[in-house]
């Protein structure tokens, strides 16, 4: 076997490394070449020393691994992907202690906690236990069919509720205050200033600010959306509403708009990823928009903090 960092040629491959993964395990592959992409477009990601890729005999990949900053502040996000084949178990250990050397570089502080998702009953799974990763929580992936689904035209939003684009940076900062807001108590959420977060949304493939919408309630902003328009796939990147205006219908009309827009724009699908364990009914409102679910991944932690002692 040969191992070496990833490089921009090396799409396709790991295109065709997920696909093979996710056939064993789940029978139908849910990563998208736009997928990849971005995760190698990821912020803070150095595919020259933060990634590598596992070559076997016949020339295809057997593994891969990556780390970069996570969304959240002072977290780090790790991925590891394997073929199933004979070998398996040493090419993961091999690649997992390859992680814990990164981490001991880059952690920003003493007990930095690094995720990963994994599928369901990954093959990795007891060997990541016994690394000392644990499965702290779970997201689930919905999609719709674009060019099967039928939309209000124009859309009618409930009485007292106007949806509107971000015109200019100050429209921004509210679908950020919005954001903020909606998600504050939600599993694994740090804040973070403006600038931040819109420094890593341009970062995003597909980013387009006129994706970014917001929904007033009598002049209020009670809600925003943010999608993306990579090539191949949208996406919904962020989707929420304050809780005093929750239960009116607002985030499947801020849905249905972007949806339409994605659509005039030649998607044929639009895909998320929900918290499994949404306290407020988040994979409901997804599925009224007529979004379906697709499959679920564990998210794996694991805390540095002896290692940094």
């Amino acid at each position: 076997m040969h191992s070496r960092a990833v490089n921009e040629s090396d799409i396709e491959a790991i295109f065709d490394l997920f696909g093979r993964a996710e056939h064993a395990a789940i029978g139908r592959q849910m990563t998208t070449r736009a997928d990849v992409r971005d995760l190698l477009a990821s912020p803070g990601l150095d595919m020259a020393s933060r990634t590598m890729v596992v070559e076997s005999k016949d020339g295809r990949l057997s593994g891969f691994v990556a780390l970069h900053p996570a969304p959240q502040a002072g977290q780090l996000r790790a991925h590891l992907v394997l073929a199933s084949a004979d070998g398996t178990t040493d090419t993961a250990r091999a690649l997992l202690h390859l992680l814990d050397e990164w981490v001991l570089r880059d952690a920003p502080h003493a007990d930095t906690p690094v995720t990963m998702f994994q599928l369901p009953n990954c093959p990795t799974h007891d060997l990541m236990a016994a690394e000392g990763w644990s499965i702290v929580h779970s997201y689930t992936r919905l999609s719709i069919d674009l060019d099967t689904t039928e939309f209000p035209e124009p859309a009618q939003p409930p009485l007292g509720v106007r949806l509107r684009f971000a015109a200019d940076d100050q429209d921004r900062r509210a679908v950020h205050s919005v954001l903020e807001d909606a998600m504050a108590g939600h599993w694994n959420h740090r804040r973070r200033t403006f600038a931040q977060f819109d420094h890593d949304q341009q970062q995003r493939d597909g980013y387009d600010a006129a994706l970014w919408w917001l929904a007033e309630v009598d002049g209020v902003c009670a809600g925003a959306v943010i999608a993306r328009d990579p090539s191949e796939r949208a996406w919904i990147a962020w989707l929420g509403v304050l809780d005093a205006y929750r239960g009116r219908g607002i985030g499947t009309q801020l849905l249905n708009t972007v949806f339409r827009l994605l659509r005039d724009r030649g998607h044929h699908s639009v895909g998320v990823d929900v918290d499994t364990h949404n306290s407020v009914g988040a994979l409901g409102v997804y599925r009224t928009a007529g979004m379906s679910e697709r499959g679920t991944a564990d998210q794996w932690r694991k805390i540095y903090r002896q290692q940094l002692s």
